[in-house]
């Protein structure tokens, strides 16, 4: 009777371990989760800011405005505009 409790008890006490090791590891496992969870949200906030600000440099209006002021450059005159006719 003894030995077979005394195996019990060993048991027991591998299954209770084990189960302390496998709350750690899922706590341990949660805790990465949420890190990278903030990345992400971290990360998709400021591909949002990139796109807006992709679409205000790349706006029509600031382009011109640039082409203009920095380049010089100037709309065609109707004398300089040639019309291609496509066969």
């Amino acid at each position: 009777m003894r030995r077979s409790t005394m195996i019990l008890v060993a048991l027991i006490t591998m299954t209770l371990l084990g189960i302390v090791a496998a709350r750690e590891t899922s706590r341990g496992r949660f805790i990465e989760l949420q890190t990278l969870q903030n990345k992400v949200f971290a990360l998709n906030n400021r591909w949002g800011q990139l796109q807006l600000e992709q679409a205000t440099l790349a706006s029509d209006t600031r382009v011109g405005d640039i082409a203009h002021q920095k380049l010089g450059l100037q709309a065609p005159r109707n004398s300089q505009i040639v019309m291609v006719k496509s066969q």
